[in-house]
């Protein structure tokens, strides 16, 4: 009995080359697709939601006495826990910014996952640390990037890639801060559209979100460079250290860019003024902008990939101002966002030269050796600078699949088209009676828009928004319920805060991301067929009662 346990378990651990993995990945898929009815389904059929929930965390939290049977274990996992997931290819899924997976991308990740690929130092991941050298390469270049030399680090997400910068800037601003911790004066600036995790970092580092100065927007949703330029001085002159400023390089509702050049210069002329012993780090929040840079040869006066006017107007305008990426200290990529087309999470941090990320080194401090690592006898080791020991080389190999499998080409060809067919959906909600575009001059591919309601009277434009932002909480909650959550059709989301009123009031809308490459024009018509179709149902049977 013994012996058949432990024969049993050695064929979890296969030594030579069969076809165990890809035969249980098969079976996961076809197990998959039998909750797909529709190709076009935004989620896996099944039973889902909080109830269900529940009973699957009481039914799996049971380990067995003896081994499973592989397909028994993954046939059930992948029936149950499948069930209710996205599906970022699907062009009915505009939920929010996932990214429809390379399959090319994804097989490489499998792979590497499954030859448990550490990318720790060359000791432990061989020449798969190349790919992440490779990459950061490729971007570095598609930036412009000159006279430098820049360093990558893939890292845990988007979060991680604001940490990395935000760390950086205090070792600037406070070179003993390794040993003596953070300054408790050290300030931190990012912009009013940032995404939530630039507070969770200085959280998270000891800075704290109470000093977290806020750059307030123009109109247009770029940062105030006279605003970031009072408060940065007010930071100094009290005696603060302005460690690092996060600035802009594509948000999450608008895909807003910041003047990069501009932010520059004004945290150059500042350390001059008043003759700072350090320079601020200044890091671009690009972790959806950085696709812009596939533009940077593209020929918009032929236009070979025949875009539209529009299109391309709007595609030249965004890369004119992500191209001043290069200008700054560090800049975030997101593969697992967009058209990144990458398995999460699969995010790269860049810095424009190895001098801000060698601060970091944990070689600084007899604490903070990594003996155990062994690393005297490796030739590459960036564990010296991650926050992370381990790291997972699949990561940096399914970026370079995909970077190899798709070429420049194919990623101009896949953001153009959810450019092209964003400004189709603006065009067509535009058409319409009840609905106004909230985003109307984002260059981006996500559309926001307020519906509103039919009982909005001239007596309530004082509380305009108040009963704007009731009335589309309440549609997307009814259509969630009766039609969003049987799969059937396009699934977009909510957001309760899409940008700040002028009088501080949260303004909400209605939220559509085009991520899969199968989005087209019958799509777009469909959507907001859609949407309207439930709007004049609401309308009627709900909101008017």
């Amino acid at each position: 009995m013994k012996n058949l346990v432990w024969d049993k378990i050695k064929l979890l651990f296969p030594l030579s080359n069969n076809t165990m993995l890809v035969d249980l990945i098969t079976l996961g898929k076809n197990t998959i697709f039998r909750n797909i009815p529709n190709v076009r389904n935004a989620r896996v059929r099944g039973k889902y939601g909080e109830a269900e929930y529940q009973k699957l965390v009481n039914k799996f939290s049971k380990i067995p006495i003896d081994p499973i049977h592989t397909n028994i274990v993954v046939k059930d996992i992948v029936s149950n826990l499948f069930s209710g997931i996205p599906r970022w290819r699907s062009p009915f899924l505009q939920y929010n910014v996932g990214a429809a997976a390379n399959v090319a991308a994804s097989a490489m990740y499998a792979l590497a996952l499954d030859e448990n690929i550490y990318n720790i130092n060359d000791g432990l991941a061989g020449n798969a640390l190349v790919a992440e050298l490779a990459v950061t390469n490729i971007l570095t270049k598609l930036a412009d990037i000159k006279g430098t030399n820049p360093y990558g680090i893939f890292t845990f997400g988007g979060t991680a890639t604001n940490m990395y910068a935000m760390k950086v800037g205090i070792r600037k601003a406070s070179p003993t801060s390794a040993k003596d911790g953070t300054p408790q004066n050290t300030w931190i600036l990012v912009t009013q559209d940032a995404h939530f995790s630039h507070a969770v970092a200085a959280d998270w580092l000891g800075v704290g979100t109470g000093h977290i100065e806020i750059i307030d927007p123009k109109q247009n949703r770029e940062s105030n460079l006279q605003d970031a330029e009072r408060k940065v001085r007010k930071i100094i002159e009290e005696g603060g250290l302005f460690a690092t400023i996060i600035v802009n390089g594509g948000t999450t509702y608008s895909h807003t860019v910041d003047n990069i050049q501009e932010f520059v210069e004004l945290r150059n002329k500042l350390v001059t003024e008043y003759a700072l012993d350090y320079t601020p780090h200044l890091h671009v929040d690009s972790v959806i902008g950085w696709a812009w840079l596939f533009f940077k040869d593209y020929d918009f006066e032929s236009n070979p990939l025949e875009l539209s006017k529009p299109c391309i107007e709007n595609i030249k305008q965004q890369y004119d101002r992500i191209k001043y990426i290069n200008l700054a200290d560090s800049w975030g990529v997101d593969f697992h966002k967009g058209v990144g087309a990458c398995p999460v999470d699969c995010s790269l941090v860049i810095f424009n030269d190895f001098t801000s990320i060698a601060r970091l080194s944990k070689k600084d401090s007899p604490s903070t050796d990594p003996h155990q690592l062994a690393q005297e006898f490796s030739f590459s080791n960036p564990v010296d600078y991650t926050l992370e020991t381990s790291r997972a080389g699949a990561t940096s190999l399914a970026a370079l699949t995909s970077l190899q499998t798709m070429g420049i080409t194919g990623y101009q060809r896949s953001l153009a088209n959810l450019v092209e067919m964003s400004l189709l959906m603006r065009k067509r909600f535009s058409n319409e009676q009840g609905v106004i575009i909230s985003n109307e001059g984002s260059r981006g591919y996500v559309t926001m828009i307020r519906l509103i309601p039919p009982t909005l009277t001239p007596d309530k434009v004082e509380k305009f928004n108040e009963e704007v932002n009731s009335y589309n909480k309440s549609f997307y909650k009814w259509d969630l319920e009766t039609r969003m959550s049987r799969n059937e059709g396009v699934e977009y989301s909510y957001s309760g805060s899409f940008i700040v009123g002028e009088d501080g009031t949260n303004i909400g809308a209605q939220k559509f991301y085009l991520v899969s490459p199968h989005v087209d024009k019958n799509i777009i018509i469909d959507t907001v067929s859609t949407v309207m179709a439930q709007k004049e149902v609401f309308d009627r049977e709900i909101w008017n009662k």
